[in-house]
């Protein structure tokens, strides 16, 4: 049950550990503000509803569309942004559309925190309507940003206004989390757009101000009775955070007028001088470079464009190129990747990669991550500094968790020289550290504060960026200045979300592994749940899949529980190494109509209640 908080005679929250609902009742009917598990016909009931009139939802998310099913059943409508609507009732689909599945770069919304079936119907309302169910003003207020068609909810009852904020704004100045501010801006696409959402939202702020709310009722965690005095903060600590992303990124060298709708005079670094590549780096194509050998054989460096394989081969027969023997990954993306089909066509070399990233390309399906390629690729993983000698080189792999979780760096010591192969982790003016669903993640000895430590060890006289034609050097002084705004991010972070800065930008913390595997109907599948821990101090968890119906779970409990280790001081933190897994074996039903099954997991903790993570089975007879 959920805990009741009266505002006024009219008006309640219920409020569970997985977020606030809003009941606005009059006469016995009522009209909910968002929907979780605490939103029972019984909880209402006890409340002197006899009919739910609306449910009226701030945004797509399973946070706020948790406990909805019920009400569908019974036919009470939905009122959900006109934006958002597409993706509530789809939502289902979506899962397995190959479109929002594999190579997603331009939109990456909806999200992780997707609803893991369709809502539908919806009820399409646009900002500045109101709803007409009481005889109150109940008005949708265009809450853009925690999501691109957000809605608040202002409800006015006598003098008193009340406002339903949904994930826009939490008590006290505060934000849930940053990763929901993912937004193209400018020229570039969402995938890259860290806090493209910002001043979207900080319009939504502004907007919140004018209509002077006397209380402010958001998605999760306390009511504010002094909305005014934390919205203010939230859009200072909202321009401190922009300023520290702006200062130090990467972007500043792809694009260096992206950044100038935010504010043209806040301060960036210069960046590092353009340099030459060293005379056995060949720059091929796309993302590739190809090392020269003297003998004239060859080792490439990432494969993403499907010209790659007919170039070496054109060179081979022109005789300046003896043979491709080796191939090194950097990362999953496709962009680095796509190539690879048509490269091992013609070439039977091996594919290296680090560790991590090679579980990502032999096993994409076990990942729901952004550019990825649908296609397994024949990939050794190596141990983090592993080195071996290929020619007259000496060649070094190492863990490189900057752009990506599961990225790789490449070391080439020959004739005289250090080149470190980033990838798309570094430019010259700075940090490519943040894409949606990638994992990078916060803190000492990870992220990209790992991979400015390992530059600081290995001392590399220059390094090249995948995604350029030339070197670049990083100076002391410039790794000093990026570790700065990380540690001062880090620090913003926690002033806006209340908690430590990971749990923040990582969207899967709790993540199901294979996040999608293909079985036949009566078959016995296996499912992990990996957590990570963004806290000093242990976490205990209790963890609970929502079964399909006809699916049962063998060989051990419904329900599980642990306690998931506190914050390490490593970034090995992966599928491959996770830090923490409960694992169930579920058998599938013999007779189902449904070629996708959904398999949500509902975590129990001190961060969060509710549905935290969702895996796929597909049912192939």
């Amino acid at each position: 049950m959920a805990q009741v908080v009266r505002l006024n005679e009219d008006l309640f929250v219920l409020n569970n550990p997985s977020g606030n609902a809003g009941l606005l009742v009059r006469d016995g009917r009522a009209l909910l503000f968002d929907c979780h598990t605490g939103c029972t016909p019984r909880q209402l009931s006890d409340l002197g509803v006899r009919q739910l009139a609306g449910i009226c939802l701030t945004q797509h998310r399973r946070t706020q569309t948790d406990g909805i099913g019920t009400w569908l059943e019974q036919g009470v409508p939905v009122y959900g942004s006109d934006y958002e609507a597409d993706v509530l009732e789809q939502a289902g689909q979506r899962w397995t559309d190959p479109a929002f599945r594999w190579r997603r770069f331009a939109k990456m919304v909806p999200d992780l925190a997707m609803p893991a079936s369709d809502i539908r119907p919806v009820q399409r309302v646009r900002p500045g309507q109101a709803i007409d169910v009481f005889d109150f003003d109940v008005l949708a207020v265009d809450a853009a940003g925690s999501s691109p068609g957000a809605l608040a909810w202002l409800v006015q009852i006598g003098p008193q206004r009340i406002l339903f904020s949904g994930q826009s704004a939490l008590a006290g100045g505060r934000l849930p989390n940053l990763w929901m501010l993912q937004k193209g801006f400018g020229r570039i696409q969402d995938y890259h757009g860290i806090l493209g959402a910002a001043p979207d939202i900080r319009e939504t702020w502004r907007r919140f101000l004018a209509l002077e709310p006397d209380i402010l009722v958001p998605g999760s965690g306390p009511i504010d009775h002094n909305p005014a005095e934390g919205l203010v903060r939230l859009d200072e600590r909202m321009v401190h955070l922009q300023q520290n992303v702006m200062r130090a990124s990467a972007l500043n060298f792809y694009f260096p007028d992206l950044y100038l709708a935010w504010d043209r005079n806040w301060p960036r670094l210069a960046g590092s001088d353009p340099l030459p590549l060293p005379p056995f780096v060949q720059g091929l194509c796309g993302t590739s470079f190809l090392l020269h050998a003297q003998n004239g054989a060859g080792f490439l460096i990432d494969c993403g464009d499907p010209a790659a394989a007919g170039l070496i081969m054109e060179q081979i027969r022109s005789g300046s190129l003896l043979d491709l023997e080796a191939v090194w990954i950097t990362h999953m993306h496709y962009d680095h990747t796509e190539g690879l089909v048509q490269l091992l066509e013609h070439f039977s070399c091996p594919v290296l990669a680090s560790r991590l990233t090679a579980d990502t390309l032999c096993h994409p399906d076990a990942y729901f991550l952004p550019c990825q390629y649908p296609v397994p690729f024949p990939v050794k993983g190596l141990a983090d500094k592993t080195t071996f000698a290929w020619r007259e080189f000496t060649l070094t792999a190492y863990e490189f968790p900057g752009q990506v979780l599961h990225h790789g760096a490449l070391l080439v010591e020959g004739y005289g020289q250090k080149v470190l192969f980033v990838g798309d982790s570094f430019s010259s003016t700075g940090l490519d550290d943040y894409c949606p669903q990638n994992r990078v993640l916060p803190g000492k000895n990870r992220g990209m504060r790992r991979c400015l430590d390992l530059i600081r060890q290995i001392q590399p006289d220059l390094l090249i960026n995948q995604h350029r034609r030339q070197a670049f050097r990083l100076e002391p002084d410039m790794l000093d200045e990026l570790e700065r705004v990380l540690i001062e991010r880090d620090r913003i972070t926690e002033e806006l979300t209340g908690r430590s800065a990971g749990w923040a930008w990582d969207d899967a913390w709790c993540r199901v592994y294979p996040f999608e595997q293909t079985a036949q109907p009566g078959a016995i599948v296996t499912v992990a749940v990996h957590i990570t821990n963004h806290d000093a101090e242990p976490l205990p968890v209790r963890v609970e899949p929502v079964l399909p119906a006809g699916c049962r779970v063998v060989g051990g409990s419904l329900r599980q529980k642990g306690v998931v280790p506190p914050l390490t001081a490593g970034s090995h933190l992966a599928e491959a190494d996770p830090d923490f897994s409960l694992e169930w074996k579920i058998a599938l039903p013999v007779d189902t109509d449904q070629a996708t099954l959904p398999l949500i997991f509902r975590i129990s903790c001190r961060v969060t209640e509710g549905p935290a993570a969702i895996g796929l089975v597909q049912i192939r007879s």
